[in-house]
């Protein structure tokens, strides 16, 4: 069954004072994300990326009780995605993986399945991206939030 994950966004100066608990808010004036908490909202610490051979790095806010979001895109079938450095499993919050690139062989047709999934494991999570006529690695998009 699908998911639909909405994301209100808007000008900073209109962002409530709070907002269902998980709920993403996009102030589109400051480029900020912030997440309600129930009884609040909280801003989300974001840093740009380097892009190393492909692969996203990103740098990791390590205060407590802080959210700290990390993204990545990589290639192949199946993909793993570990917690950040002094975080674990038990520290996910939410997980969004993406199709980035599905590379077709033969005619496009009925027939044809593609799928994008993910679960949680002890020590990771794994993300599996497959289309039934594939001539080369799939790629996928990922993000996470993580609370200490």
């Amino acid at each position: 069954m699908p998911t639909n994950i909405r994301i209100r966004r808007g000008k900073k100066a209109n962002l409530p004072k709070s907002a269902p608990s998980g709920m993403p808010l996009w102030c589109e004036d400051t480029q900020e994300l912030y997440i309600g908490t129930g009884s609040g909202v909280k801003l989300i610490h974001t840093y740009d990326a380097d892009t190393v051979d492909g692969y996203h790095a990103s740098s990791f806010l390590q205060s407590a009780h802080q959210f700290v979001v990390t993204s990545g895109a990589n290639t192949g079938t199946t993909t793993y995605v570990y917690p950040p450095s002094g975080y674990t499993m038990s520290n996910i919050v939410a997980f969004i993986p993406s199709i980035r690139t599905i590379h077709y062989n033969g005619d496009v047709d009925k027939n044809d399945s593609m799928y994008c999934y993910y679960g949680y494991e002890a020590s990771r999570i794994s993300i599996t991206c497959y289309n039934s006529e594939q001539r080369a690695n799939p790629a996928c998009n990922w993000l996470a939030v993580w609370r200490k």
